[in-house]
């Protein structure tokens, strides 16, 4: 259909999933440079990995997930002309 008609097809799921990370990890980047860098805490077993540090890894209580995802669904169809959405979306 994409060929008959010359216009661009998108696997929503994937594309989604894949800018909802990345997303996600300029947010953590962010995070850890306005806090600064801190060394790790001392890992008591040897070859274990440190504990993620929560200040970092999550989201604070205040972030709003819903406009997050309605501005990553911006992002991921910001399309010109058509479009055809390959997948089921679940």
């Amino acid at each position: 259909m994409c060929a008959k008609y010359k216009i661009s097809s998108l696997e929503l799921a994937n594309t989604y999933l894949a800018t909802m990370r990345a997303d996600k990890e300029l947010r953590k980047r962010a995070r850890l440079l306005a806090r600064g860098f801190r060394p790790p805490a001392p890992v008591e077993e040897e070859g274990a990995m440190p504990e993620p540090d929560p200040e970092i890894e999550d989201d604070p209580e205040d972030f709003d997930r819903a406009a997050n995802e309605r501005l990553v669904m911006q992002k991921v169809l910001k399309a010109q002309g058509g479009l055809v959405i390959d997948g089921v979306w679940t």
